[in-house]
């Protein structure tokens, strides 16, 4: 988690990205107790996540083009085990 925290907010718009992760980055092993649609917060082209946690609500679709659209209060990041408080991207997903 240390080499997250040292980095910047790469998915969201200027100048929101120039604050420090370290600033809205909270770790936790408890992924949103409440979760609907794909349970990840990047889901599957063509698929959406509706998720509920203390922090609030995240909202994140991908279009079956690759575009990620993700808004809400909080994201949890799944691979890293970390809550973003405060989440808006609109990016193109790289091809896997």
């Amino acid at each position: 988690m240390s080499s997250i925290l040292e980095t910047k907010h790469t998915d969201l718009p200027f100048p929101l990205s120039l604050i420090p992760r370290k600033w809205t980055a909270i770790p936790s092993e408890n992924p949103p107790p409440f979760g609907f649609g794909q349970p990840k917060d990047v889901p599957s082209p063509g698929r959406w996540t509706l998720a509920f946690s203390k922090f609030g609500f995240m909202f994140s679709f991908q279009t079956p083009g690759r575009w990620l659209f993700r808004i809400g209060t909080f994201r949890y990041d799944y691979s890293d085990f970390y809550y973003e408080i405060f989440t808006l991207t609109l990016k193109k997903e790289k091809d896997v």
